[in-house]
């Protein structure tokens, strides 16, 4: 079998899946390799009593005709091959802080207004908070566009802005702090720590439109995968590349676990840039740099349950739930006593019977520190304290759904949860880390990776490498490729598709 390509890009989750169809689309023969048995990384399903659940991605934001995600997906291909569904336009987002409740509305002046309803005293807080998400939004080039110098460093673009610096400035008002933060999940969030920047454009992504993938993410990862192939790409799975070689500092292969060799003249890494920095031999990476990597702190991992509903005994909720038990809503941050603080809930209807909920999925945040005594998976199956322990945890987070959702224990039939341990076995992040290496303003640009490194034909790509979550990591993968590409010829080509 042909072992040469003109690009090897290693990961196919969605930053791997992205940046291999926009090269293809350009004419490179591209090869994707995956360690898993299966491709799509985070764009996974899974199948449980018949019911289909997400593994990572659930929902998507800016997907109306003519904003951002929808214009770089038609340039793709993807609208033509893939059911979105739009979430209520009317509240999107569901947020329940101890016993009060605030929907999001899509639009920014309909999320504007229904904020204003829920605080009439806050018009000026409310309009500068909308000033200052919408200018980060403006400010990026590629979100917008914009023709830029193809030397351009676009962590530049970032506000080094802490994120409770920027809302403390706009308001005393505890409980409107509250609402604006209650999200937080989506980024990992850490007071002193997350920058604006990163709160700006996630919200600013789902209030202009919020939708999830009809049938599963899955089916994204499967309309990525038709194209590259199409394109003349080929997609490898089974294949954990273990090392890659390299001369004069440009890599020649990538060598993988089962002893096959794969050739191009320029490779792309999606995983974690720890990892990713191992593949090569001691010294290819400068000490400093090398260093600088695994000094860099991780986001936290997620506890997750995935829940078989009783048919027709629990109301579908149209909406994403984000609950937290007060006004400290920061749930990646916790005392013990304190697990879990917040969640976030979704729920699937039943297409059989309308209105009702066949699954519902609820994620909160846990610190790989409380699983890696159970990092050896033959220990984990011996002992059972491993799932004694995630039964403890599942029977926490049902009790906190129950004050809020009354009879939903009731209504569970089956359910089976993950750790931060899970994520680690199924993506190799490090730690389990949700999105990878966190973002923090108070280090400048020392958060920050660059795409190049001084291997001069490899890149490095993905969550950890500027702003996570599908637009982030579609950004991203659009600045890696564009090291093969012409920037703004290709930015003009998305914002004409």
């Amino acid at each position: 079998m042909d072992r040469k390509f003109d690009i090897v890009i290693i990961g196919s989750g969605f930053g791997g899946l992205m940046c291999a169809s926009v090269l293809g689309k350009h004419g490179f023969k591209v090869a994707l390799l995956e360690m898993a048995e299966s491709y799509g990384g985070n764009l996974q399903n899974f199948v449980r009593d018949g019911l289909v659940f997400n593994t990572g991605l659930h929902y998507i934001g800016a997907l109306e005709e003519g904003q951002v995600l929808n214009k770089i997906f038609k340039y793709l291909g993807l609208m033509d091959r893939v059911e979105f569904e739009k979430l209520d336009p009317e509240c999107f987002d569901r947020i329940i802080i101890a016993d009060r409740t605030y929907c999001c509305a899509s639009g920014f002046e309909n999320y504007a207004q229904r904020l204003l309803s829920y605080f009439p005293e806050e018009q000026e807080a409310i309009n500068n908070y909308m000033s200052l998400i919408k200018d980060v939004w403006a400010k990026n080039p590629f979100l917008n566009f914009r023709e830029i110098d193809p030397n351009f460093d676009y962590s530049m673009s970032f506000s080094n802005t802490g994120l409770m610096d920027a809302i403390n400035s706009i308001t005393s008002n505890e409980e409107l702090k509250a609402v604006l933060l209650s999200n937080n999940g989506l980024y990992a969030g850490v007071p002193g720590r997350t920058p604006f920047y990163v709160h700006a454009l996630i919200n600013c992504l789902f209030i202009q439109s919020a939708f999830n993938v009809k049938g599963g993410s899955a089916h994204l990862a499967d309309a990525f995968v038709s194209i590259i192939k199409e394109q003349g790409g080929s997609v490898f799975t089974g294949k954990k590349v273990q090392a890659i070689k390299s001369k004069d500092l440009k890599a020649i292969s990538a060598l993988t676990a089962d002893g096959d060799e794969f050739f191009a003249e320029a490779f792309y890494s999606t995983i974690h840039p720890a990892e990713a920095i191992k593949l090569f031999d001691k010294g290819v990476f400068r000490k400093p740099f090398v260093q600088r990597i695994e000094k860099m702190a991780n986001t936290i991992g997620s506890f997750v349950l995935y829940v078989t509903l009783r048919k027709g005994e629990f109301a579908h909720i149209k909406s994403n739930i984000y609950y937290s038990k007060s006004q400290d809503v920061w749930g990646a941050v916790y005392k013990p006593e304190e697990w879990p603080k917040s969640v976030m809930m979704y729920t699937t209807e039943d297409k059989g019977l309308p209105g009702f909920a066949e699954s519902a999925t609820i994620i909160t945040f846990m610190h790989y520190s409380e699983v890696a005594q159970w990092e050896d998976k033959q220990k984990r199956r011996q002992d059972g304290s491993y799932e004694a322990f995630k039964e403890e945890r599942s029977a926490g987070l049902f009790a906190m759904i129950e004050e809020r959702f009354k009879g939903f224990k009731a209504a569970s039939a089956s359910w089976l949860s993950s750790t931060p341990l899970t994520y680690f076995d199924y993506t190799g992040s490090p730690e389990g880390s949700m999105y990878g290496l966190a973002k923090d303003y108070k280090s400048g640009f020392g958060s920050y990776l660059p795409v190049t490194t001084r291997v001069s034909n490899f890149f490095m790509t993905g969550q950890s490498v500027g702003v996570h979550g599908v637009m982030g990591v579609a950004m991203n993968s659009i600045v890696a490729a564009s090291k093969l590409l012409n920037i703004n010829e290709l930015l003009k080509e998305i914002e004409g598709s």
